[in-house]
């Protein structure tokens, strides 16, 4: 599976001791998310066969629970857990929305951002990224 095509939500579920964790590959092309106010709206469309496996998935979340996606690659978002819509099934493929809300970044983390996005009259960095959310790599 190449990972670049894929956003993989994530479950935490366990104790601190022991955690485990239960992910949900959904392709690129079936995903679609958008800001609402002060949250995420995603969208999902899955083929037929794979609908009741992946609204099984968003069904175990409790409201308030986190939930961590990551889109391509690029890291993980770590977020709350606010709902899901009602399914929507057509003949090949089932969509559903499920929406989420960005958990509020920690003050030190807002620091490392400002002080990440100083730069010189050259326009050049003037201190190294280290890994703030804007620059992840």
């Amino acid at each position: 599976m190449e990972e670049s095509n894929y956003v993989i939500f994530k479950k935490q579920y366990g104790n601190i001791k022991r955690p485990r964790v239960k992910e949900l590959s959904i392709n690129l092309n079936g995903v679609k998310i958008y800001e609402k106010d002060q949250s995420m709206i995603i969208n999902i469309i899955v083929p037929v066969e794979e609908s009741s496996k992946t609204v099984q998935y968003f069904e175990e979340f409790n409201l308030g629970e986190d939930i961590q996606f990551n889109i391509a690659g690029t890291g993980d978002f770590e977020c709350i857990f606010r709902g899901i819509s009602p399914v929507i099934d057509k003949q090949s493929y089932s969509s559903f929305s499920i929406i989420v809300q960005e958990k509020n970044p920690r003050p030190d983390q807002l620091q490392v951002e400002a002080d990440c996005n100083q730069v010189d009259e050259y326009g050049n960095p003037i201190q190294k990224c280290i890994g703030c959310g804007l620059h992840r790599e």
